[in-house]
């Protein structure tokens, strides 16, 4: 055997023999159940193991309810424990079933819609909205519609135009009152 397969050897013995050995919990993360609700706002934990149960500070915030509920239910809690003191558990999550049924997919629409084309250029004071159908912008009784036939609507209790300029008013018919 050559001294690298030796070496190879060597390495594979030292995992094996790390591997059947348990690991301590003080270093690892472990998973085990709440199974009761102590004093000090302390959980009661079982982790594999460990024969005793252990108490435990929560690091989530979980109401009185979801507590008795995740008991009850026997639910999974990732549990470390701080420094290397075992009997210092604390719980820093709980872990949730995987739903049993998927929800329901929205149905497929038959026509694809339009992309939403949204421009605001805070720099240059220019924004652009564009929809495939119409605009409209509201505010309390005023509104401006803007339709795809090209027809534009102003509404309002009271419409003021201001020009320092000209105000020019064009059209095929232009019709006052």
């Amino acid at each position: 055997m050559s001294a690298k397969n030796v070496q190879i050897a060597r390495f594979r013995s030292r995992v094996a023999e790390t591997a059947s050995e348990p690991a301590s919990p003080s270093h690892t993360t472990c998973i085990g159940h709440l199974v009761s609700i102590l004093e000090d706002d302390r959980v009661g934990v079982t982790v594999p193991g460990m024969a005793a149960t252990l108490a435990a500070r929560l690091a989530v915030p979980l109401t009185r309810t979801r507590l008795l509920e995740a008991i009850e239910s026997r639910q999974s809690a990732v549990v470390i424990f701080e420094g290397e003191k075992s009997q210092r558990a604390i719980v820093i999550g709980l872990i949730e079933a995987v739903p049993q049924e998927v929800p329901e997919a929205p149905p497929a629409k038959a026509t694809p819609e339009a992309p939403r084309v949204v421009e605001a250029d805070v720099d240059g004071k220019r924004v652009r909205i564009v929809g495939s159908d119409e605009i409209v912008l509201e505010c309390g009784n005023a509104s401006i519609t803007l339709r795809r036939n090209g027809r534009v609507v102003i509404r309002g209790t009271y419409v003021e135009t201001d020009s320092a300029g000209t105000n020019r008013i064009k059209g095929a018919a232009v019709r006052i009152n």
